[in-house]
């Protein structure tokens, strides 16, 4: 079904398909168009895919490769069309499908900048009159006179997104492009997405990277296989999509999770069920240890939703297994809701070392007032095993993945922050009036 928002649609996918054929040989082709008979395969690159984008909204894309993100953007962008279903397009588009789209590797950064905006649909003039502009944003002024294809990718992003953006689009469509930028400049690009977007613009980004899409866009839509299978916010899409990467790429432990079920044959009927975890939705490991209950508590030990910052709060963690793993991790995650992490605890660095484990326990956080500013942070404990320097999969005993949700609100001041610092005042006079 096409989600309609508040804001006027600008994007409507209404029932689109896209079907491609694939032959076995090039030769095929030509006895397909001689004989007239099939000598091809269908393959749907999209398959009744339906959504609305609204003016000044920024959206986000997920999916695997192959799972059709790049068939709709050309179905979005005009560079190939629909089998069946209609899309609507209402404003004038730029679009960044590739580093260095519409740029040529042989010419200088100069010449395509100017090459860009002619792409764009831009004059001489207008490529003048903003040159100055692209290039400061850019800030690749000492390196515009050498060829394109010596820029490295981080170089070649600066300059792809700067010439794209500097067209004012109504719609602006970037496919990866921020992700060969370093960190300072994705920052950067962010902040003049948003400026484009409070104009009304609309912005749709495509990126493998979730946490990105997070931190930017106030909507996701995940394609897989050729569907739309979510369309929503942006943390629980993409907590969705990151559950089934995870279930994807966990078939190889599946042997040791049955290997930890194992040692609990003829265990007492009390037992902590064992069954591995990576099929759970937002939740995996081997299941060796388990986390059975997590709660955010008040200084009264009564469980939060909701608190205020500078509250007495403590992490309840309850876990129960059978693993002769020693140096075992325990750690919790406050992750805001726009992606950003802002805390991680680990009792390891903490000093206190946990296992091996056989049977049950319990791990507390007094955290003492909650310096965390306003807003909605979501908890992921989780449970591991250290023992090669890197994380494996199949280290991972229990995971719970943004599964606990706390709102944080604060009184008596009329701007948020992120973090309530405590501090303490001093102030004295140099000298008194007589």
């Amino acid at each position: 079904m096409m989600k309609t928002g508040t804001k006027l649609p600008v994007i409507t996918v209404d029932g689109v398909s896209k079907r491609y054929r694939l032959y076995s040989r090039p030769i095929d082709r030509i006895i397909e168009f001689v004989t007239g008979r099939a000598r091809h395969q269908p393959y749907w690159g999209l398959r009744d895919v339906s959504f609305s984008i609204g003016s000044g909204e920024i959206v986000g894309i997920v999916g695997r490769n192959g799972a059709g993100k790049s068939t709709l953007l050309r179905l979005l962008t005009g560079i190939s069309t629909p089998t069946s279903g209609e899309i609507t397009i209402r404003a004038r588009m730029s679009a960044i499908l590739e580093l260095g789209s519409g740029f040529h590797p042989e010419l200088s950064g100069r010449e395509n900048v100017y090459l860009g905006g002619a792409v764009l649909g831009m004059s001489t003039a207008d490529v003048e009159a903003r040159y100055d502009g692209i290039v400061d944003f850019a800030e690749l002024r000492p390196y515009m006179d050498m060829p394109f294809k010596t820029y490295s990718l981080g170089m070649q992003a600066r300059l792809s997104f700067s010439v794209a953006s500097c067209i004012d689009p109504e719609i602006m469509i970037i496919d990866e492009a921020l992700g060969a930028g370093d960190g300072a400049f994705i920052a950067k690009c962010f902040e003049r997405i948003r400026q484009i977007c409070a104009g009304g613009a609309t912005v749709v980004f495509v990126s493998h990277n979730t946490y990105l899409v997070q931190r930017l866009c106030q909507r996701a839509l995940w394609i897989d296989q050729g569907r739309l299978v979510a369309d929503g916010d942006p943390t629980t899409v993409c907590r969705d999509y990151e559950s089934l990467l995870r279930s994807i790429s966990q078939d190889e432990a599946m042997a040791r999770n049955r290997a930890a079920m194992s040692r609990f044959e003829g265990a007492d009927s009390k037992a902590v069920d064992m069954a591995p975890l990576s099929r759970i939705s937002h939740r995996w490991g081997t299941g060796e240890v388990r986390i059975t209950a997590f709660q955010v508590l008040d200084g009264n030990n009564r469980p939060l939703t909701a608190v205020f910052s500078h509250q007495q709060v403590r992490l309840r963690l309850e876990y129960q297994g059978d693993t002769d793993d020693r140096d075992l991790a325990f750690v919790v995650t406050i992750v805001r809701e726009d992606g950003v992490v802002a805390a991680t605890f680990d009792n390891r660095e903490a000093g206190i070392s946990i296992g091996p484990v056989h049977g049950s326990g319990i791990v507390e956080l007094d955290l003492g007032p909650l310096l965390l500013g306003k807003g909605r942070y979501l908890f992921s404990p989780h449970i591991y095993r250290d023992l090669h320097g890197v994380v494996r999969t199949e280290d991972v005993l229990d995971y719970h993945d943004r599964l606990y949700e706390l709102t944080v609100s604060r009184s008596g001041r009329p701007y948020d922050v992120a973090l309530e610092h405590p501090v303490t005042w001093h102030h004295s006079l140099d000298s008194q009036p007589e």
